[in-house]
């Protein structure tokens, strides 16, 4: 997975031991050798490619190939932080996301060792409208074995806030943009305990202090530096740390342009340069300085040579390992040869690498049987629940959307009459009546979808639960609250418009509504799950939903719809739900005659549904055509949410 958002990313390998103590951890040090990623620039799918509006002859561009890293060997070490340095694209994300196994694209070379075995491929996001407590129980009862009782996962989750110093704040709502909750640095350290949470041997973090007061990034640091002391193996990557996190940091690496300058102890930094002639000035912080001596000017052509001298200079220094420590013997600063040898990886046993990866892939899944399908459907539709309950300011505004719908509709159709003047109005408000709230659900619901793949993508990635688990508690908790939105919109514009008052009749209206209006919701969820974007996805919506809307039978007469356009009266849900309404509503209706050149005295309600051509169909067939469009549309989003990447975009 690409974690290209920077601050609040936290990372986690695949190998971790859960054990209900909660002190065990593993040690576990990370051998990189030989390390090189290169990416080409392809074009993008092809609705990427629309959505950038790129003409088809640019659609067969070639890419070029970027060398995003070479070269890289180091080892990191159970029980010491290390921190990864450099200038703006200088691969510190991209190096943290190849030994964590979370690119989706280039190609890799080298190996990663997690002591000797070689690695497997086995970010979180938080809610705002959860607290501290109940986030972190979220993942505990995903993430922890199935075997772990209640009363030890809720001790798991006590340890971890009090560990982290959040015990003050457990009840405190998250927050985020909309909700005023934690600090930004609580909102990390929650973060790091989501990953705390299954005792891991090795954490990975992408700028953890970014956005931060220097008070604040220090008090994180000091709080890391407080969990390697537990043996586990902490890499991170950092951007201008100041002087006291930069003596908390037991081993420094600094990149550039994909390639490594310096690796070893943070102390021995100034002494290293010295000695290639780039001592630090006084009273200077010396990792902005050499960050800045390690990153290439652009800003003139002659900045630009000079610095790529430079830097290409320090690559070569770095790489000639010999001639590195040649220079280094000759100063007097104790313990650089030592730290020169430390730099390449350790001596690694010669094993079968694929018997040790199997055997540390089989061990780890043994002991980390997760909870059931069934499970994770319960926690996560509780969650849904949850937060669609307390999220009451938006819950209160759309019951007052279905209201306002309702009294609308029914004020203009108040007080029907029964007389053939007024046969057009009554099949007006059934269709009004199927398609007008359907429509308006769909593209806020397209953008509640699109909002929750800022968590979604993260949490599949990480298999915190199955697509399944999602797709059934996703579609299924909005049950609750649909019905009743739907019965605020029956029932005044029902009483008011003057409607056939009994219990079938307005029992199967209200149905048919229902149905109708979860088959649009249906429909938006679908597009939202295919589509990358909101704006296509609403572009996807809306062209499906007029579609069905021209071919209801309302607009034109589907005895009048030319031959090849049928398909669309037969394939529209709105069509089905539209005639059901008019056999319920006005099949047993007589109208009486108030014009002068009438034959009969009265017009009965099966006459004028032939008119319109909306007889001939019982009330089944109508139910299994909006069934079928439903199944149809929630089949296609279960398949895009096992199969498309629900990476979110910025629209």
């Amino acid at each position: 997975m690409e974690s290209t958002f920077s601050g609040s990313d936290v990372q986690e390998t695949a190998i971790d031991f859960i054990a209900e103590d909660s002190e065990t951890v593993v040690p576990i040090d990370v051998h990189v050798k030989n390390l090189n990623y290169t990416i080409t620039d392809k074009p993008g799918s092809w609705w990427q490619k629309l959505t950038h509006l790129q003409m088809p002859w640019e659609w067969m561009e070639k890419g070029r190939i970027n060398h995003v890293l070479q070269d890289i060997s180091f080892t990191a070490k159970s029980g010491q932080l290390m921190a990864i340095m450099g200038g703006s694209g200088s691969g510190k994300t991209s190096l943290l996301d190849v030994i964590s196994c979370r690119t989706s694209a280039g190609t890799i070379t080298g190996e990663v060792y997690l002591n000797k075995f070689l690695r497997t491929r086995s970010h979180d996001r938080l809610i705002g409208s959860l607290t501290v407590r109940e986030t972190l129980m979220f993942v505990a009862q995903l993430k922890l074995p199935r075997t772990f009782t209640s009363v030890i996962i809720k001790k798991r989750v006590e340890n971890v806030i009090s560990e982290l110093g959040l015990k003050h704040r457990a009840d405190t709502k998250v927050g985020d943009a909309a909700l005023r909750g934690l600090s930004g640095g609580e909102r990390r350290r929650v973060s790091i305990g989501i990953q705390l949470l299954i005792l891991p041997s090795i954490l990975f973090l992408d700028e953890p202090t970014s956005g931060l007061d220097s008070f604040t990034a220090s008090n994180l640091v000091q709080t890391l530096s407080r969990l390697v002391v537990k043996k586990r193996t902490i890499i991170m990557s950092i951007h201008q740390p100041r002087f006291d996190i930069f003596n908390m940091v037991d081993t420094l690496m600094i990149l550039s342009r994909g390639r490594i300058v310096y690796n070893g102890p943070g102390k021995d930094i100034v002494g290293y340069f010295t000695t290639l002639g780039f001592p630090c000035p006084e009273h200077t912080n010396p990792c902005d300085f050499y960050i800045d001596l390690a990153t290439v000017d652009t800003t003139s052509k002659d900045r630009e040579e000079s610095s790529l001298a430079i830097v290409t200079a320090l690559h070569e220094a770095y790489r000639v390992t010999a001639e590195a420590m040649q220079v280094f013997e000759k100063t007097n600063t104790g313990g650089a040869s030592q730290d020169i040898k430390a730099r390449a990886p350790a001596p690694l046993t010669k094993t079968n690498k694929m018997t040790s990866s199997w055997s540390v892939e089989h061990a780890v899944e043994e002991h980390r049987l997760g909870p059931t399908l069934m499970t994770q459907f319960y926690i996560l539709f509780m969650r849904f629940v949850r937060i669609k309950a307390d999220n009451y300011v938006v819950l209160l505004t759309h019951m007052i959307q279905a209201l306002m719908m309702s009294l609308l509709l029914g004020l203009v159709y108040i007080d029907l009459k029964y007389d053939d003047q007024s046969i057009r109005d009554w099949f007006s408000i059934m269709f009004m009546s199927s398609v007008m709230y359907p429509f308006m659900v769909i593209l806020g619901l397209i953008g509640t979808c699109h909002e929750e793949r800022h968590f979604l993508y993260f949490e599949l990635q990480d298999r915190l639960y199955s697509p399944a688990a999602y797709y059934f508690a996703r579609v299924s908790s909005d049950l609750p609250f649909h019905l009743v939105y739907v019965l605020l919109y029956c029932l005044p514009m029902y009483g008011m418009a003057g409607l056939t008052v009994s219990p079938y009749a307005c029992g199967m209206f209200y149905l048919f509504v229902s149905v109708s209006v979860f088959t649009s919701r249906s429909l938006a969820m679908m597009s939202a799950v295919i589509m990358p974007t909101y704006q296509i996805s609403s572009m996807l919506a809306q062209i499906i939903f007029s579609l069905f809307i021209m071919g209801a039978g309302f607009f034109i007469n589907l005895n009048s719809m030319i031959y090849e356009t049928r398909w669309i009266s037969k394939a529209s849900y709105l069509r089905w739900s539209y005639q059901a309404l008019c056999i319920i509503g006005i099949n047993d209706l007589e109208f009486h005659c108030s014009t002068y050149n009438c034959t009969n005295l009265t017009i009965s309600g099966k006459d004028t549904l032939k008119t319109y051509a909306l007889d001939g169909v019982e009330l089944w067939e109508c139910a299994l055509g909006l069934a079928i469009s439903m199944f149809f549309f929630l089949s296609v989003m279960f398949v895009g949410l096992k199969f498309i990447p629900q990476k979110p975009h910025n629209d």
